[in-house]
């Protein structure tokens, strides 16, 4: 009889506390305060992600890459990974924080698993991922226009992404902005391995009196592009925001939107 893969190196205790639909003790370390990206995604997270999903050796996928916390965190864990910006900016950023990484580590040049970083649309991952390779794709993809504006929660500016042409966060339809990113992740779809997982960072937005549902949205659109909804962990933020105002007062009620959405898709068998 053949035996089982094991679907995680966890112990029973870690595996209970990480099942908890609701993440609160996630933070962002000294050096990711420290650096100006508009939506950090906490190292933390991701390892946690990668702990739960994947095997050493396994290829970790992030075409909206960022400040490049996936491959960090993927390049700690003893994981291969790629992933793709359209920001040289960003590009840089990310491969200085593999350096550092590796400076601080005493790890060489020729150390395993060192993560690959391509300036790239990732409307093309498909040029540089084979089909079927990727265990698991973890990513944070622009929360359309709405960087550049003030949080709602707290008034804090938030940086702009940039004004690259092609950047997602430049088109202004929203309908056109869901199709955007689900064009994407048909890419994404096809990279991945059967069995594979797809976990999506989003939050949903409200601009003036229109409330826009990005989680609900974003999930309806992959599921009519072939990915099945897994779960959805529920990302509480509320330590980063330590100064809530009381919205719409005392017109209209308002929610300050504190948390963000895990949503975790898997591609059947």
């Amino acid at each position: 009889m053949a035996t089982k893969k094991l679907r995680t190196d966890l112990d029973g205790k870690t595996w209970s506390r990480y099942s908890i639909s609701v993440w609160s003790d996630i933070d962002k370390n000294k050096e990711e305060k420290s650096l100006k990206h508009p939506a950090m995604f906490p190292v933390m997270l991701v390892e946690r992600l990668i702990k739960v999903f994947t095997h050493p050796g396994d290829l970790v996928l992030d075409p909206f890459v960022g400040s490049g916390s996936a491959l960090l965190a993927s390049y700690r864990l003893g994981r291969s990974s790629l992933g793709l910006d359209i920001s040289s900016d960003y590009i840089k950023l990310g491969e200085e924080r593999i350096k550092k990484y590796s400076r601080e580590n005493d790890l060489s040049e020729g150390q395993k698993y060192v993560p690959v970083f391509v300036q790239e649309n990732a409307i093309n991952l498909g040029q540089h991922v084979e089909e079927e390779t990727v265990s698991l794709c973890v990513t944070s993809p622009p929360y359309w226009n709405i960087l550049g504006q003030k949080r709602t929660a707290d008034g804090k500016e938030e940086r702009n992404y940039g004004n690259l042409e092609k950047d997602l966060s430049q088109i202004d339809d929203y309908k056109d902005f869901i199709k955007a990113l689900g064009n994407v992740f048909s890419k994404v779809f096809n990279a991945l391995k059967p069995g594979g997982y797809l976990v999506v960072n989003v939050m949903d937005i409200r601009k003036g009196p229109q409330f826009y549902p990005l989680h609900m949205d974003l999930t309806l659109e992959l599921k009519g592009r072939g990915y099945m909804l897994d779960d959805i962990i529920i990302w509480d933020r509320r330590r980063e925001y330590n100064n809530l105002r009381p919205l719409g007062y005392p017109y209209v009620f308002r929610i300050n939107k504190v948390h963000e959405f895990l949503l975790i898709f898997r591609k059947e068998l």
